[in-house]
Formats: C-alpha cells, sequence, structure tokens
C-alpha cells in the first residue's frame, strides 16, 4: 500500500537523484526516492532465509549447512528457517537451536520437495527472501546478489554453478508463492519454468 505525500527537496539533491533514474533498475522519482530512503533505513536488506536441508543424502550437507548458516550469520541474518526431512532430528541434534552461530534458527518439516517445503511460510514472508539450496559451497557477496535482484525487479533471481541441476542461492519474492501448487513440488523443476516462460527469473552471474 502506498500513499502520497509531498515533500521539498533541495535542487542540488534532487539533480543528483535525477541521474540516477535509468529507466530500468531506477524507473521514476517515486521509486528513486522509496529506493533510497529503503537503503538509508536498512529496509531493502533479506531478513528472511530458508535453508534446504531435506531428502535422503542430507545428512552429507551438515557441513554445509553449517557453513551457510555462519555465512548468513556474518551477513546479519539473525532469523533463519531449516527446512528438514526424515533425518531432522539428527540435523537437529546437530544444529540445535542457532545459538552457538548467534543466529535463531527455528524448524520445518513435512515440506513436500523442495517448492513444497516453502509453501507453509506464505502467510509469514511479505518481503524478499533468501533460499539455500547447495550441494557444496557457493561463495559469494549475498549483498551484491540481492542488489542485482532490486536493480533487475525480478520475481526470481538464482545464483548457481550448474545451470542444469540449478543448486545453489535464490532470492525470491513473496510473488513466487503463486507459482507454487499444493503437495509435492520441486522449485527447480516445477517453479522455475513457470518464471522463465514469464521472463520473471534471471540469473546472477557467478565467477
Amino acid at each position: 500500500m502506498r500513499e502520497r505525500i509531498t515533500i521539498s527537496i533541495k535542487k542540488d539533491l534532487l539533480n543528483k537523484i535525477d541521474q540516477q533514474i535509468d529507466g530500468s533498475r531506477l524507473r521514476n522519482r517515486s521509486h528513486a526516492i522509496e529506493h533510497f530512503i529503503s537503503e538509508s533505513l536498512g529496509l531493502a536488506e533479506v531478513n528472511n532465509v530458508v535453508i534446504l536441508g531435506g531428502g535422503k543424502g542430507a545428512l552429507k550437507l551438515i557441513p554445509i549447512i553449517e557453513d551457510s548458516i555462519k555465512s548468513l550469520a556474518k551477513y546479519g541474518i539473525s532469523r533463519i528457517h531449516l527446512a528438514v526431512g526424515y533425518l531432522g532430528p539428527k540435523i537437529k541434534e546437530f544444529i540445535g537451536d542457532g545459538t552457538k552461530y548467534g543466529v535463531k534458527i527455528e524448524y520445518l518439516e513435512g515440506g513436500e520437495g523442495t517448492a513444497g517445503a516453502l509453501k507453509p511460510l506464505e502467510k509469514l514472508y511479505k518481503k524478499t527472501f533468501l533460499v539455500v539450496n547447495l550441494d557444496d559451497d557457493l561463495l559469494l557477496d549475498l549483498k551484491k546478489l540481492t542488489t542485482f535482484h532490486r536493480q533487475h525487479l525480478a520475481v526470481a533471481t538464482i545464483a548457481t554453478k550448474d545451470i542444469i541441476t540449478q543448486k545453489g542461492i535464490y532470492v525470491l519474492e513473496p510473488e513466487v508463492f503463486r507459482y507454487i501448487p499444493a503437495g509435492f513440488s520441486m522449485i527447480e523443476t516445477d517453479v522455475f519454468p513457470k518464471l522463465i516462460e514469464e521472463n520473471k527469473l534471471i540469473t546472477f552471474p557467478v565467477i
């Protein structure tokens, strides 16, 4: 919901704002001013994160999960949802509640597939969020990733080393929940193809 307001801005400052408008990353004055205010207040940061830790090979992923949690904590993330499958109790035993990493970890159980695991968060996640879906390390600057996502106004941005499996780190908008059907579904094969068809998915260049 937006509210129309009237403000006064110094002319030289307004000129600097106008110079940043390119019609794509920043569409117009209103969009530019909203963007810079959000940046200054820290509202543009991503605070919601899901780590997908289910599947038969979940126990082998524990070191990756742990490294991901540590990296997210350094980025300033304070709460993480960890989606687990039938090996959940063993993962919980090792990872715990997140205290040792300086974060709060809440567990998601019972989700069907990588997309189905996200569906319970539909009413909770109302802003941009991250999904970590890794089989091995993917070192990248999360700040650059989220900035790239915002600049391109995508529903989904993928950072991956393997475009075939599409395992990686995703930046998603709440709109993505509309593409997740009830029951079992995979984000890689059921959701992303739909977004690609509608030109709502982009890929972050991983070097």
